[in-house]
């Protein structure tokens, strides 16, 4: 496969879960409160915020600063998305779900698809 298909399949990603987190943000600011407090404020300010930074940064693979935002965004959801689901997991903290399945899984999946193909993409 060549570095260009995975940037985008990067930059997908990243747009779908940038899209979905928009999704639980407009509930937190119209409807009513649906995600945890990550330091005072909800999580998914914080993770739509690294999204955004990941999928920008992903298109421009060969760029130092992309590369420092990619790794600061894609990792700030990987590490809110661990957090959360750990939360979830152990009973002491909720997340919104979409039919049935926690968000927190579903970003956990996708930051750690995008970290682990911008590894797979820089060794070819």
């Amino acid at each position: 496969m060549k570095p260009e298909r995975l940037t985008g399949i990067i930059v997908g990603i990243g747009f779908v879960s940038f899209l979905l987190v928009l999704w639980l943000v407009v509930s937190e600011v119209f409807l009513r409160p649906t995600c945890p407090d990550l330091l005072g404020i909800p999580a998914c300010y914080a993770v739509l915020t690294a999204y955004g930074v990941a999928t920008c940064a992903a298109w421009f693979p060969g760029s130092r600063a992309a590369t420092v935002l990619f790794y600061l965004g894609a990792g700030a959801a990987l590490a809110i998305a661990i957090w959360l689901s750990s939360c979830e997991l152990g009973g002491t903290g909720s997340c919104p779900s979409f039919e049935g399945l926690p968000m927190c899984f579903t970003s956990l999946l996708g930051s750690s698809t995008m970290l682990a193909l911008d590894l797979i993409r820089r060794r070819l």
